[in-house]
């Protein structure tokens, strides 16, 4: 496993929209899973994993299930990073080259 420096987890609380421990708790998560999954393996209180599963859902990472307190990640959303591959693909270059 590899080891980041303080300084590199500092830039990615900085720069993306949820801190580390969160964007690592989300690539462990099941495809369904609760707020109290993000707080348990992220570390963090639950009205803070409510706050960050609102704005993923915002984002849309991650949908809310019908009638239920659970939330699934898209199908090419398992990790964060092939999240933000999709939107860099989809929005990003397309602004970059107009």
């Amino acid at each position: 496993m590899v080891q980041l420096s303080k300084e590199l987890i500092e830039i990615v609380n900085l720069s993306m929209p949820f801190p580390a421990d969160v964007l690592k708790a989300y690539s462990k998560l099941q495809n369904v899973f609760t707020s109290g999954d993000l707080a348990r393996l992220a570390g963090i209180p639950q009205s803070t994993a409510k706050y960050y599963i609102r704005r993923m859902n915002d984002l849309h990472m991650i949908s809310k299930v019908p009638y239920r307190k659970k939330y699934q990640k898209y199908a090419n959303a398992s990790n964060f990073s092939e999240w933000l591959q999709d939107l860099i693909r989809l929005a990003i270059r397309p602004l970059e080259e107009s």
